[in-house]
């Protein structure tokens, strides 16, 4: 098991806050943006290295997750000494932003970054939690089984990139599409 670590800003309702339920659930623990640790997996949706299986080595070190309100994006903290990565194209599942690409919660974002590194001991605990979690595995198993067999984070860039070509047709593989009404039953029945 790989330590979870939340760093968090407290900007959104706590009773809805899925990093305050990690935390209550045992899954995770607060840090302070300087109790990052050196090397560590940072989630950001503005890195430019993509998270693959490959990051699996380096996870032992922590999986740091930002918790913060998509609204407040721009305030996202620089970490320095940490690995920043973000995730590929992936379809949210959670009540708030279903169906939206990239817009997952922070429980999401951990959960998909444990099956993409073939953690699947500790995703598991994960999926007993949070009601929406087996969804979140619905809408993405092909893209999952895809970037699991990935070498490194060029090639999920590559397969990303590639998937929403084809299912947005305007070959924007960095943009998120506009509309995805159709995109998520297209996931679905993959």
């Amino acid at each position: 098991m790989i330590p979870i670590l939340v760093y968090d800003k407290d900007q959104c309702d706590p009773k809805k806050c899925t990093a305050k339920r990690m935390e209550k659930f045992g899954l995770a623990r607060e840090v302070r943006l300087d109790r990052i640790p050196r090397g560590a997996l940072v989630l950001d949706p503005t890195a430019d290295t993509m998270l693959s299986p490959a990051d699996a080595k380096h996870a032992h070190l922590g999986l740091v997750v930002l918790d913060l309100t998509w609204t407040h994006i721009s305030e996202l903290p620089r970490i320095r000494a940490a690995r920043g990565r973000c995730l590929p194209y992936l379809v949210a599942a959670n009540p708030v932003n279903w169906g939206k690409p990239w817009r997952l919660n922070s429980a999401e974002a951990v959960l998909a970054s444990l099956i993409i590194m073939g953690m699947d001991e500790q995703a598991e605990l994960f999926m007993g939690r949070f009601n929406w979690a087996p969804e979140l595995v619905t809408l993405n198993k092909a893209l999952f089984d895809e970037y699991r067999t990935a070498a490194d984070s060029d090639e999920v860039r590559s397969m990303s990139d590639s998937y929403v070509r084809s299912v947005a047709g305007d070959g924007g593989g960095d943009r998120c599409p506009q509309d995805v009404r159709g995109l998520v039953f297209n996931i679905a029945r993959a």
